[in-house]
């Protein structure tokens, strides 16, 4: 399940684990940190603190599966532009039978910027996908 730290977030994962304590399936939760794009031919921009900060989100993530008895593994991602593009390889990567995915991200000025998460997800995921509402 794809997490972004938005205000659905904990709702979304509530839903996720849900599901997995009916179905006896594993949780795996993914964010994806989006990198700014340099403009600069020789600039450098140091994903550390994007990194950082993606680890938060999947601590805050994994700490509400907790609360809800549900062990999650977690994955981080990076990519620059829409982050449904890290997200489906790594679904392609492993063998998932659903994916769950928020129809409301992170904000809406986000994705008018990137195109919507959730669509590319919808129309391109290897697997069947659940869009929470």
């Amino acid at each position: 399940m794809p997490v972004d730290g938005s205000k659905f977030m904990e709702r979304n994962i509530s839903y996720a684990c849900e599901m997995a304590k009916t179905t006896g399936a594993k949780l795996t939760l993914i964010h994806v940190v989006t990198l700014p794009i340099a403009f600069e031919p020789d600039s450098f921009i140091d994903p550390k603190p994007f990194e950082q900060a993606g680890k938060k989100v999947l601590q805050e993530a994994k700490k509400i599966a907790k609360s809800k008895g549900i062990d999650a593994e977690t994955k981080l991602g990076e990519a620059v532009g829409n982050p449904a593009h890290e997200i489906l390889k790594l679904l392609e990567g492993k063998k998932f039978d659903l994916v769950i995915v928020g129809a409301k991200g992170h904000s809406i000025l986000r994705t008018l910027m990137v195109g919507s998460v959730c669509d590319t997800i919808v129309h391109n995921a290897p697997c069947p996908v659940l869009v929470v509402r």
